[in-house]
């Protein structure tokens, strides 16, 4: 507790811990020159929940151990009582957790200033794997500190991109993955950075690899996208690839070109054959049966050809990426749709 009978958090703890029994010009100092600009740039509400993610990741990286995040400050204790950092002093630990607590805002809460590594950023915390954040954290230092040229650095951030999202789309558990990049550059070659880090991670095996192109393509056409945890991430990716002006899958809402609803009308059946139902029930929320629309509530449940004609509003009217080729699809069944995919 503190004066106000406030129950201290962790991030409070931490504080506390590093600054006591300095004498109080050090304590002064330390605070207003690298503990409250990290405050700030957590903000003010959220400091404490920004802090302890952090610290999580810091110390997982500095450390190899993961801590809970529940234990972090008994964790910290235990870090700075450490030999090696007990001994570089109290000023160089907060100088350094400063430091890396900049690079964690720049890349978790979109602090960073350059707008390509901005963009590679925001779409890897799309996926919200936060495991990835103590291998970002090092690689960000690196790149700080001109190790790591900023076109590699983007480059290492796409990899690690694409790893997570392949691995979520072929459905490997992501219990291993946290151990598996903390320690991806556990004695790294950093002469060559980036040819070594990619090597390392394309030669993955068993339940850490990097899934391949064949097992990515066939996954990704067959896997149920409609209800994928991070479906918002694959849609604005593939809407705004090579794109500058971006579009934004939350303004608009999911479309199932074949209907959703099981009682289909006997146009729909039609077009299906006799297989209908073994495709509606096999392909309905796979990626060659969604797109994006403005124009949900008027398609509603109509013919292809409504959805592909109806005037202004039809896919063949649509500006959207996703939409592109449809105007020219004849009839919507199976063949359709897996090509489309």
């Amino acid at each position: 507790m503190n004066s106000t009978g406030r129950e201290l958090s962790q991030a409070d703890l931490v504080r506390k811990f590093v600054l006591m029994g300095l004498e109080p010009k050090l304590q002064t100092r330390l605070y207003e020159q690298f503990w409250r600009p990290m405050e700030l740039d957590f903000g003010q509400e959220a400091y404490g929940s920004h802090f302890d993610g952090f610290m999580r990741h810091f110390l997982t990286m500095k450390t190899g151990d993961i801590p809970n995040l529940g234990a972090v400050y008994e964790a910290f204790k235990a870090y700075a009582r450490s030999p090696a950092v007990s001994q570089g002093g109290v000023t160089a630990m907060v100088k350094e957790v400063r430091e890396y607590a900049g690079y964690y805002c720049a890349m978790a809460l979109q602090a960073e200033p350059d707008g390509e590594l901005k963009s590679a950023f925001r779409e890897l915390a799309e996926l919200r794997v936060d495991v990835a954040y103590p291998l970002l954290l090092e690689l960000y230092r690196d790149y700080a500190q001109d190790f790591l040229p900023r076109a590699d650095f983007v480059t290492a951030v796409r990899a690690i991109e694409s790893y997570v999202f392949r691995r979520a789309i072929c459905a490997i558990p992501t219990n291993s993955m946290n151990r598996t990049l903390a320690g991806l550059t556990k004695n790294l070659d950093k002469g060559r950075y980036l040819d070594n880090l990619l090597g390392r991670l394309l030669k993955l095996k068993s339940y850490r690899r990097f899934p391949s192109d064949d097992e990515f393509r066939r996954d990704l056409q067959s896997r149920d996208l409609y209800n994928f945890p991070r479906k918002s991430y694959w849609l604005y990716r593939l809407e705004n690839y090579e794109r500058k002006e971006r579009v934004t899958p939350g303004d608009y809402t999911i479309e199932h070109i074949l209907p959703q609803n099981e009682n289909l009308s006997l146009e729909w059946k039609t077009a299906f054959g006799a297989d209908w139902k073994r495709i509606h029930e096999t392909l309905l929320h796979t990626l060659g049966n969604l797109t994006l629309t403005g124009y949900n509530s008027e398609y509603r449940d109509h013919p292809f050809s409504l959805k592909r004609d109806a005037e202004g509003v039809g896919f063949r009217f649509s500006p959207l990426k996703l939409n592109a080729g449809l105007g020219l699809v004849g009839v919507w069944n199976e063949d359709a749709i897996r090509t489309r995919a």
